[in-house]
């Protein structure tokens, strides 16, 4: 009788199945995950080309809307993510300098490196009032710099991360800057007083 306990308990004819069974669904969850990253990152650098393709397509023209340059990156995107949404926002600044940056002071009364009433400053985007960020949207004018940011939304191609209560919706962004052709002159900034 002892011996047949003892044998029983050497028996270890299932025990891949058990550890199989242990090990599989970390290994499906870190492969889903994998896949759900790696295509995550092929979306960007769609994105990214497509954005930078669009863009200069507007350097070398005069009309062309915000409508019309996010219909041509929506174009490239729909290929491969055919239920994604696509936004372009650009903002057009006076030069790269200025990109981002605040509207630069040139006449400064206390409390000095704030701007206050009394102050001068370079009203580069022209739209006769000081602004934190020297940009103004829309895709500018001749010699503009233009920031162009694209944000692409779409249902995840797994739904693991619906699994764990997260979002099953992907967002992926993309930037870039481009300088428009100088097909015309760009006015100087004029110096405004408040």
């Amino acid at each position: 009788m002892r011996s047949a306990v003892v044998a029983s308990l050497r028996d270890d004819k299932g025990i891949t199945i058990v550890e199989f069974a242990i090990v599989a669904p970390c290994l499906v969850l870190l492969m889903i995950g994998l896949l759900d990253l790696g295509f995550k990152a092929y979306v960007g650098i769609q994105l990214q080309g497509a954005l930078e393709q669009s863009a200069r397509q507007v350097t070398v023209g005069t009309s062309t809307t915000t409508a019309a340059l996010t219909s041509l990156v929506k174009t490239q995107i729909v290929k491969i993510v055919p239920k994604a949404s696509v936004s372009v926002v650009p903002t057009s600044y006076y030069d790269f300098a200025n990109v981002g940056k605040p509207e630069p002071i040139t006449t400064d009364t206390a409390p000095l490196g704030t701007f206050n009433q009394g102050d001068c400053f370079q009203d580069l985007n022209g739209n006769g009032v000081w602004d934190a960020d020297a940009g103004s949207s829309g895709t500018g004018g001749s010699e503009d710099i233009v920031y162009y940011t694209a944000t692409v939304t779409y249902p995840d191609l797994l739904p693991a991360a619906k699994l764990f209560g997260f979002s099953s919706t992907a967002t992926v962004t993309g930037t870039t800057m481009m300088k428009n052709q100088p097909y015309a002159s760009q006015a100087e900034p004029a110096i405004k007083c408040t």
